[in-house]
């Protein structure tokens, strides 16, 4: 069953942090609106995944609101300028994190393998992680390739989706590293 709800694309006012001005609220609001492109453009540049531009933005808006209670004047163009200075510092701090974390791997190197016409090789390779894999990995490795985003799944395990998508990644490493320390390759039966 393809996931439901609102796609990414659709711009909805779920930033619920609140100056406790109205007029301020409408500012911000207005300034995250003008935002969001750059938040999309941020979540693919730095981080090659659409769905944490949510994220950049709920980070983003909540620093500025905590600005905009301090400052209700502040003029839009500089409100919308903060907002995108927190999303790109943010993203690439994520980024940064994203690449000490993975030193080898990725769900991207995963969804490639099973996606597709596949080589004879990476079908090979494929069916071999995937048989070391928990049912857990196994489970997420599936709604992925049915297009599923990491906050989808969570929701359904009722899990964190940062938390759903590091333990993914660490088993997937473990994995592959288990199979370049053994010397293990896929055999033909």
């Amino acid at each position: 069953m393809p996931p439901t709800g609102p796609s990414r694309e659709e711009l909805t006012w779920s930033w619920a942090y609140t100056t406790g001005h109205p007029a301020s609220d409408q500012k911000l609001e207005a300034a995250a609106k003008a935002a969001w492109s750059y938040s999309l453009l941020c979540a693919r540049t730095y981080l090659n995944d659409l769905d944490a531009a949510r994220e950049l933005m709920e980070h983003a808006v909540h620093n500025a609101s905590r600005y905009m209670a301090r400052h209700p004047d502040a003029p839009p163009e500089k409100l919308i300028a903060r907002i995108k200075s927190i999303i790109r510092r943010r993203a690439g701090q994520l980024s940064a994190r994203r690449s000490r974390e993975l030193s080898f791997g990725s769900m991207l190197d995963m969804e490639s393998l099973l996606a597709g016409e596949l080589e004879a090789e990476k079908g090979v390779f494929a069916i071999e992680l995937l048989s070391r894999m928990s049912p857990f990995a196994r489970a997420i490795v599936n709604r992925r390739w049915n297009g599923y985003t990491w906050r989808e799944i969570a929701g359904e395990l009722e899990m964190d989706h940062t938390a759903v998508r590091r333990a993914y990644l660490r088993e997937l490493e473990s994995v592959l590293q288990g199979l370049s320390r053994s010397g293990d390759s896929p055999k033909c039966d």
